[in-house]
């Protein structure tokens, strides 16, 4: 590994953005050589709506991290929000095309037993932030077996969904999921809305955790690993400008 090696500039260049649209930088976590980094910005609007955007939790899904650096470089994410952003959560993944960390841990079902290094420090970090709630969580991921992107909404206080707002700017860029039965479980139209929060044997993923710890509405956005890398960065900026 050196400091020239792709995942280490992915990590330069997301700040380097991040600092030029007035992004606050902090590192909460050190991977190897990786920093674990989060920019955060506060907003014009005084009624709270904060939103949180993660990405690179498995590190065979590079498309989110890059949607979240060109969203960056154009300056797409309005003043008027409170943002916190996560672009990067599994470096070590990220730089050799897996989905687990070094340890062999799905980080994205590390969020009730926390053992692996980075999903420690990263729920540390919100811990010391003094976060209360969160208005959208957002959370960026690709799926190798599906043909058209899909979403995970947790909407249980019958807020407005944004479902169809997604899915109609998603819808620009790649085909939407038509399956009615996705890793098991019922959906309509790309969607899928559990009534619950769901039971997942082998630990809670980054949402359940985000939802039950603060609320609001929370979107895992999935585009199919099989479509190209920039069809599938569109995918999720689209989706992501979707939602402000």
């Amino acid at each position: 590994m050196t400091l020239s090696d792709p995942t280490s500039q992915l990590i330069t260049d997301l700040e380097s953005a991040a600092l030029s649209a007035g992004f606050a930088v902090s590192q909460f976590g050190q991977i190897q050589d990786w920093p674990l980094l989060a920019f955060t910005r506060q907003g014009k609007r005084q009624d709270g709506q904060a939103i949180y955007l993660s990405a690179g939790i498995h590190g065979d899904e590079p498309a989110g991290p890059q949607a979240i650096l060109e969203l960056l470089v154009a300056n797409e994410f309005s003043s008027e929000y409170t943002y916190y952003l996560c672009p990067v959560l599994n470096p070590f993944g990220l730089s050799q095309g897996i989905r687990e960390n070094a340890q062999g841990i799905d980080l994205n079902r590390d969020y009730r037993d926390f053992r692996s290094p980075e999903i420690q420090a990263h729920r540390d970090w919100f811990e010391q932030s003094g976060i209360r709630s969160l208005s959208q969580c957002i959370h960026l991921h690709e799926d190798w077996e599906s043909r058209g992107f899909y979403l995970y909404e947790l909407n249980f206080h019958q807020a407005a969904s944004l479902a169809p707002r997604i899915l109609q700017a998603v819808s620009e860029h790649m085909p939407i999921e038509t399956a009615t039965e996705i890793d098991g479980r019922p959906a309509q139209a790309g969607i899928i809305r559990p009534e619950s929060i769901p039971e997942i044997e082998e630990g809670h993923p980054e949402a359940i955790y985000f939802q039950q710890k603060f609320g609001g509405l929370n979107y895992t956005l999935e585009t199919p690993s099989a479509l190209s890398i920039r069809s599938r960065v569109e995918a999720h900026k689209a989706a992501v400008l979707a939602m402000r």
